[in-house]
């Protein structure tokens, strides 16, 4: 999938990761970014990921906040591996006031944000570790722009869907959206099936033996 289409992510407006995980289950893949929570409730987001690296600097090594805002193609999620540091931000309310006027989907960190009461009146959607005011100049300096990084041994590239919401953050890899899609469709169906006959009296297990439920379960070395 081209970086600067992202029809493909629209499908999954809306699809919640819970479901999302089910059917890259059925494939045999972990596409859960462990740890990233959404900054606050309600916050959801669905687009191909840009993708950042970031690392320490060295002793004695000057580096500035990374100027890579104005390359990021409207429609994209920023993703910046930060190696799970907490000691210092690798996002502001500056670069989400300009990722707002972008028009970019949202932002998932590996790491920490900072002025939180004024990206929270934005309404931009941000998933991260955590939170600390720490700047990350002359502390972390970008390293790549739009190569694969690696997010707790998941490995994200340029392109995969990246979806989000209160359950945490969750990534389909971009030769696997379309058959990712079709399985969330079926289980979707199922699970609504399952949901009905409960209502109408059935008991769980006889409805998830109905609609055959654990045919969805996790397949191992797929």
């Amino acid at each position: 999938m081209d970086i600067f289409q992202y029809t493909d992510s629209d499908a999954f407006k809306g699809i919640s990761t819970a479901c999302i995980s089910d059917a890259l289950d059925t494939f045999g893949i972990n596409g859960g970014l462990e740890g990233l929570k959404p900054l606050s409730s309600g916050m959801a987001l669905a687009g191909p990921a840009y993708t950042l690296q970031y690392e320490p600097i060295a002793e004695g090594e000057v580096a500035q906040a990374g100027e890579f805002i104005d390359e990021v193609p409207e429609g994209c999620v920023v993703v910046i591996a930060n190696g799970g540091r907490q000691y210092c931000t690798v996002w502001g309310d500056l670069l989400t006031h300009f990722a707002k006027i972008k028009g970019l989907r949202g932002t998932v960190i590996d790491g920490c944000c900072r002025d939180v009461t004024s990206i929270l009146q934005t309404g931009y959607p941000l998933f991260s570790l955590s939170s600390y005011m720490k700047s990350g100049k002359n502390r972390v300096k970008l390293v790549a722009k739009q190569e694969p990084v690696t997010i707790n041994n998941i490995v994200v590239c340029p392109g995969d869907i990246v979806v989000a919401d209160d359950s945490g953050v969750i990534v389909i890899p971009k030769d696997m959206v379309e058959q990712v899609f079709q399985r969330v469709k079926e289980i979707e169906a199922m699970e609504e099936q399952i949901l009905l006959d409960l209502q109408n009296g059935m008991s769980m297990k006889e409805a998830r033996t109905k609609h055959r439920y654990n045919r969805y379960a996790l397949r191992v070395n797929v």
